[in-house]
C-alpha cells in the first residue's frame, strides 16, 4: 500500500508544471526556507509564497482525482 501511496505521489508531482512542482519539492523535500527557495530561482519572497500555496491546493486537487 505504501508503494502504491509513493506512485501516485509521484504521478501527481509529474502532472503539475515546473512552476510550481520545483518550489514546492524543495521547501517540502529539502527542508529549504522560502528566502532560500527565492534565492535559488531568483524570484521574489512573494513569488515564492504563491507558487508554493498553488502547488499545494493543486496537488491536492489532481490527488484526488
Amino acid at each position: 500500500e505504501a508503494d502504491d501511496s509513493r506512485e501516485r505521489i509521484g504521478r501527481t508531482l509529474d502532472r503539475m508544471a515546473d512552476t510550481l512542482r520545483v518550489p514546492l519539492l524543495m521547501r517540502d523535500l529539502d527542508g529549504m526556507s522560502y528566502q532560500e527557495i527565492a534565492e535559488e530561482l531568483g524570484v521574489s519572497l512573494s513569488a515564492v509564497k504563491m507558487r508554493i500555496k498553488r502547488a499545494r491546493e493543486e496537488f491536492r486537487q489532481l490527488y484526488g482525482e
